[in-house]
């Protein structure tokens, strides 16, 4: 249920976003804290299981991760305080009207709130000073000398406290109504669960490198602490590092940089420091101290906006997934990778700006119909791969020998066999190269090695023969087509894990439940191997203990219960 809430939450998050961004509106971000807490508010209505929303919300800011966007720290946080926000608020009052009300209000309201905490993180407390030297500017330049600028700032509260209260209240009516009218039996909703990245594939071409992530942070902590003390000098220098290796490494940094609003934005922050910074206590317009101020305000903005994009970037790396699924978020994982696998298909279900208004009594209808949709397909979507065996163990663990034998023994039964071997070769006590080896004819080619040969691919230490890839996907295609006996992939790894390497033909041996599948692991990435594809415990072996003989005979047992 949270992944089927989570990934329409994403899809309405990336419709509306595009539509409001497209057409540049005002307060866009508020408007989306409108139609969540309206979403939120009628799912709650629907499913009352405790904790629902704040896994929903935690699924659909990690589905945020794949927006195009230089900086998604931001939104992410948004998205997921939101949930959390109502969560709590309908934990300590229940999910009534009264539930739903105060908390549509704080859940609004938390817009307004990570906006001034985002200027106060991008310009710091510098801009607080400007901002009360230009308020008191324009009150003394209109005679407004008794207007207190608490009124100002309750009277902005109140305008977000009374747009959270019409969204909940909207989706509290629309479900009452729903409830009240009779199913339509010509609603249908097609979910296609085929089309989607999964959680860990990559949409675009990036390298990372996990000891970036680390020294951005501690390039970032010294750039502020030097401002903060006044020291130019060094904070030019950490602050350059991070620019610099910014507009090398992450170009999708620069981007952000052609948007004409972050200049204008920029250049005032400037001019009123320069020319009220010093207004207040002498009364004399343009300081040099204030365009010294204003300055620093906007490196430190510029240092904040790449060190996020950066950080952003990073967080993406598979890696950084990985340690976090492996410590305890395997639920998390499987659910995030079933959202993914049907956003596409939720996107092209949600009413667009085309159609939003002929459809608009309709609109909550469509979107539970989608989720009780979903519920269904992510059910069916993945059942246990119960064909396919994990030969698992560490670095030179004897895997690959393991299958060898097995393919031995399989082929003095006149096993069908298809697929490949990937033995690796060794110098000065460290892996050198990779050898692909064709189970049925022998044919060997080098995969891999840590000389670049030219076309090769590199990832990490090593670079990759593209045309071995072909070949390993052809003798497994060949397998499939031809309803093999037993097909033998050595092995998955990281690649794969980031969609790349074998996923390809990963993506077409996970749609196969009728022939028996060895596929190799390092038993580093095992369990989130087995979480991802679906693999029980039971098929898993490890190559340092077990028969090559004993494994074949559970695949025939597997074969002979399947028929």
């Amino acid at each position: 249920m949270a992944a089927a809430i989570g990934s329409i939450w994403a899809a309405i998050e990336i419709v509306a976003g595009s539509f409001l961004h497209n057409l540049r509106i005002p307060f866009s971000g508020t408007m989306l804290a409108m139609a969540a807490v309206y979403l939120l508010v009628a799912f709650a209505m629907q499913w009352k299981e405790p904790g629902i929303i704040i896994r929903a919300g935690l699924i659909a800011a990690l589905m945020k991760s794949i927006s195009p966007s230089a900086v998604i720290l931001g939104p992410m946080v948004g998205i997921f305080m939101e949930a959390v926000i109502l969560e709590v608020t309908w934990l300590l009052l229940g999910r009534n009207l009264t539930g739903f009300i105060i908390g549509g209000m704080l859940a609004v309201t938390w817009s307004l709130l990570q906006k001034v905490f985002s200027l106060l993180i991008l310009y710091g407390f510098d801009l607080l000073r400007i901002a009360e030297a230009f308020y008191l500017f324009l009150v003394k330049s209109t005679g407004l000398e008794s207007l207190d600028p608490l009124y100002l700032l309750l009277l902005v509260t109140a305008i977000y406290l009374v747009a959270g209260t019409i969204a909940a209240l909207a989706g509290y009516v629309s479900f009452r109504q729903l409830q009240n009218k009779p199913p339509d039996p010509g609603n249908t909703t097609h979910i296609d669960a085929s089309q989607g990245l999964p959680f860990g594939a990559q949409p675009e071409k990036q390298r990372y490198a996990s000891l970036n992530l680390l020294l951005i942070l501690f390039l970032l902590a010294a750039t502020l602490y030097f401002l903060n003390s006044k020291s130019y000098i060094p904070a030019l220098l950490s602050g350059g590092a991070i620019i610099t290796g910014a507009l090398i490494r992450y170009k999708r940094a620069v981007r952000y940089l052609k948007k004409p609003s972050l200049w204008i934005q920029l250049l005032i922050i400037t001019l009123l420091a320069a020319l009220l910074w010093e207004w207040i206590s002498t009364g004399r317009f343009l300081s040099v101290n204030g365009l010294i101020v204003g300055l620093e305000i906007n490196f430190r903005a510029l240092v904040i906006i790449f060190s996020f994009a950066a950080i952003s970037v990073e967080l993406r790396n598979p890696l950084v997934r990985s340690l976090l699924y492996r410590n305890g978020f395997s639920n998390l994982y499987k659910s995030v990778s079933l959202a993914f696998s049907v956003l596409p298909s939720i996107i092209e279900q949600i009413p667009t700006k085309n159609n939003l208004f002929r459809q608009r009594k309709n609109v909550l209808h469509t979107i539970l119909h989608i989720a009780e949709s979903l519920i269904s397909v992510m059910e069916k979507a993945s059942p246990p791969h119960y064909n396919i065996f994990l030969v698992t163990g560490n670095v030179q663990g004897g895997k690959s020998g393991f299958v060898s034998r097995l393919i031995e023994l399989c082929r003095h039964k006149q096993c069908n066999m298809a697929g490949f071997v990937a033995e690796g070769t060794f110098k000065d006590g460290r892996r050198d190269s990779f050898f692909l080896t064709d189970i049925r004819t022998g044919k060997k080619l080098q995969l891999g090695g840590r000389i670049k040969e030219n076309g090769w691919t590199r990832y990490r230490d090593f670079y990759f023969n593209p045309e071995a890839f072909t070949l390993g996907e052809k003798m497994l295609g060949a397998g499939l087509e031809n309803g093999a006996e037993l097909l033998v992939l050595d092995e998955l790894g990281p690649m794969e894990l980031a969609g790349e390497g074998w996923s390809g033909i990963i993506g077409k041996l996970e749609k196969n439940y009728d022939i028996p599948q060895v596929w190799v692991v390092r038993d580093r990435i095992l369990c989130e191997v087995r979480e991802r594809w679906n693999v029980p415990a039971q098929n898993v072996v490890n190559a340092a203990g077990a028969d090559p003989l004993e494994l074949l005979n559970r695949i025939n047992e597997w074969n002979k219960q399947r028929k």
